[in-house]
């Protein structure tokens, strides 16, 4: 089923220039748009709402998330989708393992702690990320279970993130620190 799945997917955006070159740029380009959302709610939010406190703790999610994905990728060995099924990818890469996909894995785990300080927000980006993991999935460069399989396991490292980074972070990140000129004399 995720082998036809992989070939009707690659198929289907083959077929529409437009949608080629638009799952070209977001498989290719896509992901940098996380850490430009996340450095605009930084500069935007305080250090009372906890949206700070999340972009630190996604940021050791997604530092964890990339370093166990590379111990998968060398243990799994998946073969890519158009390495097993025999047909051209839409971007030039390696013929290395196919799961997890890291830019799935380390997009989710960045933005997904996100969800428990701005579920709004956090939702839009983790969205954006399994997005671009379908990207490189209708690319041809991963299977559809390998980005779902990457966005859980992305979202069980921000979890457990969750449960022991807080305790490292300085309690600034915690409490409402006066901003000169905001009345404060």
């Amino acid at each position: 089923m995720d082998s036809l799945l992989a070939l009707r997917l690659h198929e289907w955006v083959s077929a529409e220039p437009w949608l080629e070159t638009v799952v070209v740029l977001m498989a290719q380009y896509g992901v940098f748009a996380l850490p430009v959302a996340l450095a605009i709610v930084w500069i935007r939010s305080d250090s009372s709402d906890g949206q700070r406190l999340a972009i630190l703790v996604g940021s050791v999610a997604a530092l964890v998330a990339f370093g166990l994905g590379l111990v998968l990728e060398r243990t799994l060995g998946r073969p890519r989708p158009f390495v097993e099924l025999g047909f051209a990818p839409l971007l030039a890469h390696a013929a290395d393992s196919s799961f997890p996909s890291d830019h799935t894995l380390t997009g989710v785990a960045l933005v997904g702690a996100m969800v428990w300080r701005a579920p709004r927000a956090g939702g839009v980006l983790i969205l954006w990320a399994v997005l671009v993991g379908l990207a490189r999935a209708a690319a041809g460069l991963h299977y559809v279970s390998d980005v779902i399989g990457s966005a859980v396991l992305a979202l069980v490292i921000d979890g457990l993130a969750w449960l022991i980074v807080p305790r490292f972070i300085p309690r600034i990140f915690h409490r409402r620190v006066p901003v000169a000129g905001r009345g404060t004399d």
